[in-house]
């Protein structure tokens, strides 16, 4: 992506970003709402909400003495492209988390024209990491805690529903002062432990599973996410990647962390929610858009999900919208 707008310098960028208070932004680059919140020099979450009125670029340099050198980052909505001393990319979206450790470099941050980010990020020390987990560090996480010699390490991995949730409380808290400061540092230090759970188990999973069966639960879930609107059975499903029906649903367990008709519940009613947030679509129209035949039966999945019905989520959606 070509930047065509604003380029902020480091100095600039870190104004925004170190800011105790929520900083506001509106120019004719970018309209940003930015909060960093420092609960030590090992601890620190961003909260950014921001929509380029044009092609935008920032910069942002870390230094030697900063302790914090891995970050996990969240979007709730949009995407963006990051560099890192000029070679390594990564892309986030609301699809892919991450968690990233890099030493003393500047990371390139490109977002498009009229994407609308909301993104959640927390920097913290291998110290700090170390001792949160204590001896439960999951082996993905062990490259994050020893040297490398590219300076840089990058684990990407599709974050649960129960993730999402947690992000969306965060971002959209109407706590303010000390209270909200509380309820976010409970909420990141909730996210990090499913984080490292679900990443433990994704490792033990693989290894009750052969590579044939990971393979094919892994094309399953592809197949499933291409048939939305027109769901395939369990037996279909089976028989399209040569797996048996319980062997499928308990791979779907231990990859995904429930069964194929709960990933497929929970992913069709994930989009249903982007789509009421994003777009003018009538709800009857979503529901038949993600395989719902009946209505009702929708709005009963939708309430059970989210705690809220699609009608006054979409209330709620543009309420915050219209006061932000």
């Amino acid at each position: 992506m070509q930047s065509e707008g604003s380029y902020l310098n480091d100095g600039h960028f870190r104004k925004y970003f170190d800011a105790s208070a929520p900083i506001y932004v509106n120019n004719e680059n970018v309209s940003a709402i930015i909060s960093n919140i420092e609960y030590s020099q090992e601890f620190q979450v961003r909260i950014a909400k921001i929509l380029p009125k044009r092609d935008f670029s920032a910069c942002y340099t870390s230094f030697r003495n900063e302790a914090c050198t891995i970050s996990g980052n969240f979007l709730l909505q949009g995407s963006l492209i990051a560099t890192v001393a000029g070679a390594q990319q990564f892309t986030l979206n609301a699809d892919r988390a991450n968690l990233v450790k890099y030493g003393p470099s500047t990371t390139k941050f490109q977002i498009a024209r009229g994407t609308d980010l909301q993104m959640l990020s927390y920097s913290i020390s291998e110290e700090y990491l170390m001792r949160a987990l204590e001896k439960d560090i999951p082996a993905t996480f062990l490259p994050f805690l020893k040297p490398s010699e590219q300076g840089f390490n990058l684990l990407e991995f599709r974050p649960t529903p129960e993730m999402r949730r947690l992000v969306r409380s965060v971002i959209s808290s109407p706590l303010v002062g000390t209270m909200r400061n509380l309820f976010i540092e409970g909420a990141v230090l909730q996210l990090m432990a499913l984080k490292a759970n679900f990443l433990s188990n994704q490792v033990s999973a693989a290894g009750m599973l052969n590579e044939y069966e990971v393979a094919s639960v892994q094309r399953a879930y592809k197949l499933l996410m291409g048939s939305l609107s027109t769901p395939l059975s369990l037996s279909d499903l089976a028989y399209k990647v040569n797996l048996g029906e319980k062997r499928l649903n308990s791979g779907f367990k231990k990859i995904f962390g429930g069964t194929v008709f709960e990933v497929y519940r929970n992913e069709r009613l994930e989009i249903a929610r982007k789509t009421i947030e994003q777009s003018d679509a009538s709800l009857s129209k979503i529901a038949q858009h993600i395989g719902y035949r009946h209505y009702n039966n929708f709005i009963s999945a939708f309430t059970r999900q989210f705690g809220v019905s699609p009608a006054k989520y979409r209330r709620h959606s543009r309420d915050n919208q219209n006061t932000e």
